[in-house]
């Protein structure tokens, strides 16, 4: 009689372990970076040091003209690498540009009204 592998093995837990303990230890660093945060927050709310911060939107601009710029010139030289139609990559490069000259353009503006 031929045993049926239905079980799961040791072989399978210890293929499995190295990425649990890699979850595990981002959530954990998370966890801590999170705690670090408060604490400094707090640390400055006691010592009378701690201002409503203004958080730059134009910071989120920035990170989004940078991201869809390099998807689409990856979906460009991708499609040129294959041999295949230029699709929607050209589309987001010019939507990265423009993020992008709204972010410069946005940063000239505020320098010049505060200066």
């Amino acid at each position: 009689m031929i045993p049926v592998q239905s079980a799961f093995g040791l072989g399978d837990a210890l293929f499995f372990t190295p990425f649990v303990l890699l979850g595990v230890a981002i959530l954990v660093f998370g966890a801590v970076m999170v705690y670090l945060d408060h604490r400094k927050e707090m640390a400055l709310i006691e010592s009378g040091q701690y201002a409503d911060a203004n958080p730059d939107p134009r910071a989120w601009i920035l990170g989004g003209g940078l991201l869809v710029l390099a998807l689409g010139l990856g979906s460009i030289v991708s499609a040129f690498l294959s041999g295949g139609a230029v699709g929607d990559g050209v589309t987001a490069v010019f939507l990265g540009l423009a993020a992008l000259a709204y972010y410069f353009y946005k940063r000239r503006v505020v320098a010049t009204t505060t200066a």
